[in-house]
């Protein structure tokens, strides 16, 4: 068995705090994935509204905490990507995820077998300094754009741990 370091407990909450708003919420088209290559491989359906959410941890800031020490405060950026199937379905996924998220959500520290979740312990919570919301246009007209990237958006996080690491 293993654990999951810091930045892939991050990225771990915050996929399984959007999983569960996402059922939750009636949202049963829609699903969550941590990898473009996993967005891609699914069937994105106009008929069925199926669409996908992709979230990634980018790049983490270490702050110091105090001077002359080097203990730091971690400030890790997560992009969310949408992945919608029309435009009012882009809008209304993004301002969601934007209403849930602002909140900030549990953190969670995971233990894995071969892949798979056996245990995970709270150990306290997240906190969202910031979201910019950016719709993504590639340049190109729509209709000529895979299914998976004619309807996108972007949205970036800035969030706050709480705590300063040794």
């Amino acid at each position: 068995m293993g654990i999951y370091r810091t930045s892939r407990n991050v990225e771990a909450s915050i996929i399984q705090h959007i999983e569960q708003e996402v059922v939750s919420a009636g949202w049963s088209n829609i699903t969550v994935e941590k990898t473009f290559t996993r967005v891609y491989d699914i069937p994105v359906d106009t008929f069925q509204k199926q669409g996908a959410i992709c979230v990634r941890l980018e790049d983490t800031e270490h702050q110091q905490a105090e001077i002359g020490e080097t203990s730091t405060r971690r400030l890790p950026f997560v992009l969310i990507d949408v992945f919608a199937t029309s435009d009012g379905q882009r809008l209304d996924l993004k301002d969601f995820l934007v209403s849930v998220l602002k909140k900030g959500f549990p953190f969670f520290e995971y233990e894995v077998n071969g892949g798979t979740i056996v245990d995970k312990t709270r150990n306290g919570r997240v906190r969202v300094n910031s979201i910019d919301d950016t719709p993504v246009s590639l340049g190109i007209d729509k209709s000529s754009l895979s299914v998976h990237d004619r309807y996108r958006h972007l949205l970036t996080l800035e969030l706050s741990l709480g705590r300063v690491e040794v």
